[in-house]
C-alpha cells in the first residue's frame, strides 16, 4: 500500500501553565487547537495544584527550561502562531519577551489575566512588579490582548494603568497593536466583545449570556484567535470565528466536579 502524507496543519506555540482539570490553559489550549484544525507546542510555565473548585498551589517552571524549549522548538518547527497566557512571573514575562522579539514575524496572541498572590505562587517579585513587567516586556511584542473589562478597571484602580486615559487605550499605549476587549452582560444584553486598535474601536459583536457559570470562555476565545490566526484570517476575521466557536462550544458545556462548568474544548463547528 501506498504511504498516506498528510498535509501538516498549523502549528501554534502555546506558553501556558498546565490545568491538570484540563479546563483550562494547557491542555485545554492543545486541544482546542485540535479542533480548530491546528496542532499545538507546549511550553508549561507552571503548573497548578488544583481541582475544580480552586487552586491550591502553582509550581513555577525555571527560565532556563522555559527559554531552552521555546528555542528548540521554533528552531525545529514552523510555527505560524504564538499563544501566551496567564503570566505568573517577571521570569516568564522576561522569556517571552526575548524569544518574540526575535521571532517578531510569528503573531503573539497575549491572554491578560490576574496574577495569584504569594500565598498560591511562590515568586520573588510581588504582583504589581509582575503587571509592570507583562505591560512593559510583553505588550511591545505582542500583536493582540485578550482582557475582561473588569481586570482592566482593576488594574486601573490598583494605579498599573494610567487613570488619565482609558485603560484600553493604555494598553495600546504600551505596544499592542490590537486589544479584544469582553464587557460583562446580563440575559437581557448579553456579553459584549469589542475590537480596538490605534485607530479606536473597530468591530463589536454580542454573545448570549450563559444560564451557567463556566469555567474559562476568555480562554477558549484567545486560543481559537491563535488558531484563526495560524490559519491566516485577518484579525477582525479571526476575533469574528473565534466568538462564533466560542459561543457553540459553551453550549456544550459538562459538569466534571464540583466547581464550574466546564466547556467541551474539542467541540467541532459542523
Amino acid at each position: 500500500m501506498a504511504a498516506m502524507f498528510a498535509t501538516p496543519p498549523p502549528v501554534v506555540l502555546v506558553f501556558a501553565p498546565l490545568d491538570p482539570t484540563g479546563a483550562m490553559y494547557l491542555p485545554a489550549d492543545a486541544i482546542s487547537c485540535a479542533a480548530l484544525g491546528c496542532h499545538a507546542l507546549s511550553i508549561v510555565t507552571a503548573t497548578h495544584i488544583q481541582d475544580t473548585t480552586h487552586t491550591e498551589q502553582i509550581k513555577l517552571s525555571s527560565p532556563d527550561l522555559i527559554h531552552d524549549q521555546m528555542r528548540c522548538l521554533l528552531e525545529d518547527i514552523q510555527v505560524r502562531c504564538i499563544k501566551a497566557g496567564p503570566i505568573y512571573s517577571i521570569d516568564s514575562a522576561s522569556v517571552l519577551a526575548q524569544v518574540a522579539a526575535d521571532y517578531s514575524h510569528l503573531p503573539l496572541v497575549l491572554h491578560l489575566q490576574s496574577i495569584p498572590d504569594e500565598s498560591i505562587v511562590n515568586n520573588d517579585a510581588d504582583v504589581d512588579e509582575i503587571t509592570d513587567a507583562i505591560l512593559h516586556l510583553v505588550l511591545p511584542q505582542t500583536d493582540i490582548v485578550i482582557a475582561d473589562q473588569t481586570l482592566l478597571n482593576q488594574w486601573q484602580a490598583d494605579g498599573l494603568l494610567s487613570d488619565q486615559t482609558n485603560p484600553i487605550t493604555s494598553l495600546l499605549d504600551a505596544g499592542t497593536d490590537w486589544v479584544f476587549c469582553s464587557l460583562p452582560g446580563n440575559k437581557q444584553s448579553g456579553v459584549l466583545h469589542q475590537l480596538h486598535n490605534q485607530d479606536g474601536l473597530q468591530q463589536q459583536w454580542s454573545s448570549p449570556a450563559q444560564a451557567d457559570r463556566l469555567q474559562d470562555t476568555e480562554g477558549l476565545l484567545s486560543t481559537a484567535i491563535s488558531s484563526y490566526l495560524a490559519h491566516g484570517a485577518s484579525m477582525p476575521e479571526a476575533c469574528a470565528a473565534a466568538i462564533y466557536h466560542t459561543d457553540q462550544a459553551a453550549t456544550r458545556s459538562f459538569q466534571a466536579g464540583m466547581g464550574n462548568r466546564i466547556i467541551h474544548q474539542g467541540f467541532k463547528n459542523s
